[in-house]
């Protein structure tokens, strides 16, 4: 069985690692990994990284490879002046006739309730478009407990929220606080944490596995089953996803991959947990098809 990537990066990111992140290294790094289609999120906030990449570059990556490649969209929700819903709706509804599944990667820094986030989550609940948000000490702000984001989650039930970053993985524990939201919290996970109270509570909250965050969550503390309890426990609302964002990182195994493929080696996690991690919620929750094509100009 082959990965469905729902969170990749493609182009210059960050000044000081090593360059661009060419579309010929992913597709090796996906080759290697044995990942069948990646989901490309665009860069389109000056709080999300050093450079921009715009939803058009990432939708002509994927119309040269289309069986390969999967186009996300992204629109600073602070463009232009006053209520900017109709040119959000617009830009939004061309994005999505050209073949995006879906919004993000949301990096703002905003409070993750504001206004203008707000008129994002109302038009893609309309089209169908989850949102993949990242929250850390500096976007998609939030206070302790994520009340913000609750009131989200409930305010627009049609939206998808695809959550993912340091804050978003240190509220699996009941003890998060502030010191934790922009880094990798160690010792064991408390009981009373928000994204599990949310997970359980909030049928449109997802969350992706990508990154350092999420692999940290899941192996922090003393307890080496507590992986394997939390994949079982929410084995539909977790997607695969990588976090490539340098050519460096996309030489290298896939951390998180390597935990999925030895908690199902060695029992702790079932074959249906694994396969609907690793490929079956994406498309299902995307609205991908087996054979899920970026329409051609």
């Amino acid at each position: 069985m082959r990965y469905i990537d729902t969170h990749c990066h493609i182009g210059r990111l960050y000044v000081g690692n090593d360059g661009l992140l060419t579309e010929e290294a992913v597709l090796s790094a996906m080759d290697r990994a044995g990942i069948e289609r990646a989901a490309l999120l665009p860069i389109e906030s000056p709080e999300e990284a050093h450079f921009y990449v715009t939803t058009e570059e990432v939708l002509g990556v994927c119309r040269r490879h289309p069986d390969r490649f999967i186009p996300f969209c992204n629109v600073d929700p602070r463009i232009a002046s006053g209520d900017n819903s109709a040119i959000l709706r617009e830009r939004l509804r061309q994005y999505r006739e050209q073949g995006c599944r879906g919004y993000g990667e949301a990096m703002s820094g905003l409070a993750v309730d504001d206004i203008r986030l707000q008129r994002v989550y109302a038009i893609c609940g309309e089209f169908g478009m989850p949102v993949v948000y990242h929250m850390d000490a500096e976007r998609n702000l939030d206070a302790p407990g994520f009340p913000g984001l609750e009131r989200m989650l409930r305010q627009f039930p049609s939206t998808v929220f695809v959550g993912h970053g340091q804050r978003f993985w240190a509220e699996i524990s009941g003890d998060a606080d502030s010191s934790q939201y922009g880094g990798y919290p160690s010792g064991p996970v408390t009981p009373g944490g928000a994204i599990v109270r949310l997970l359980e509570t909030c049928s449109n909250l997802y969350a992706d596995l990508s990154a350092r965050s999420a692999l940290n969550a899941l192996t922090r503390g003393p307890d080496p089953a507590f992986a394997s309890r939390f994949l079982e426990r929410f084995q539909q609302k977790l997607f695969f996803g990588s976090d490539l964002c340098s050519a460096s990182q996309a030489a290298q195994p896939l951390p998180i991959m390597e935990l999925l493929q030895r908690e199902r080696a060695a029992g702790r996690l079932s074959e249906t947990a694994f396969r609907r991690i690793a490929r079956e919620n994406a498309l299902r929750v995307f609205a991908l098809s087996e054979t899920h094509c970026c329409p051609r100009p």
